[in-house]
């Protein structure tokens, strides 16, 4: 069992972070962001094969990237607000 959910907003982390190179890339910065964007979202669990299946459906259309894909760049500017690394570490 796991949260369907992670997957994606970690694909939409690693699509968003190409083309705003001016965000920590850092992998403690990208754990922030994909935990932020988790606390912030629905979860959506499976346990099954039919269930993985119609869950990833849903989580593949347009309307929930584009939700997810606003949470994620929204995590992005607030963890460079507050990184908790030590140096600065842009394109990173």
């Amino acid at each position: 069992m796991r949260n369907l959910v992670e997957s994606v907003v970690r694909e939409i982390h690693g699509e968003l972070k190409v083309k705003h190179p001016e965000f920590c890339t850092c992998a403690q910065c990208a754990d922030d962001v994909v935990a932020l964007v988790l606390n912030h979202s629905q979860p959506r669990y499976a346990t099954t094969d039919t269930g993985t299946a119609l869950a990833n459906l849903d989580m593949w259309g347009d309307e929930t990237r584009a939700e997810l894909a606003v949470l994620v760049l929204d995590a992005m500017k607030r963890v460079a607000k507050e990184p908790r690394h030590d140096a600065p570490q842009a394109g990173r």
